[in-house]
């Protein structure tokens, strides 16, 4: 056999070695299990209620539930603080909800202040305190 087809032979099994070896690595990574789904419940004023979807990427924005549509513009969520604040989503320049809490090692909550605008047309500001859980 001439040379030119060891080479081709030699290039050939490289390619199914590459092959193969990723196929395993996909395959592995389907079997892996997703991270689970992480949501904030915070719980404020007398009947109020935030509920905020953490994703997957942190560096993302969160989908919130509110009484009224928001969209959130600053996001950050550690095993020490949350942060969150979320404008109208129709009028990007009226705040809707200002969340600021500190994790608390003995209840194992986020506890902190919150600021809502519950306001339809109007303005209707609210403060107060917060006590945000942490699900799955």
């Amino acid at each position: 056999m001439p040379k030119s087809d060891y080479r081709r032979l030699v290039a050939i099994a490289g390619c199914v070695v590459i092959a193969l070896t990723a196929g395993l690595a996909v395959a592995d990574a389907a079997s892996q299990p997703r991270p689970k789904r992480v949501t904030i419940s915070c719980p404020f004023l007398v009947s109020g209620q935030l509920t905020i979807d953490v994703p997957a990427n942190r560096k993302s924005m969160p989908k919130i539930d509110f009484d009224y549509p928001a969209k959130a513009t600053i996001f950050h969520f550690d095993e020490t603080d949350l942060l969150l604040a979320a404008v109208d989503e129709t009028d990007a320049s009226r705040l809707r909800i200002v969340v600021s809490a500190q994790f608390n090692k003995k209840s194992g909550s986020y506890d902190g202040q919150i600021f809502t605008d519950t306001g339809g047309n109007e303005l209707m500001y609210d403060n107060g305190p917060v006590h945000c859980t942490v699900g799955g």
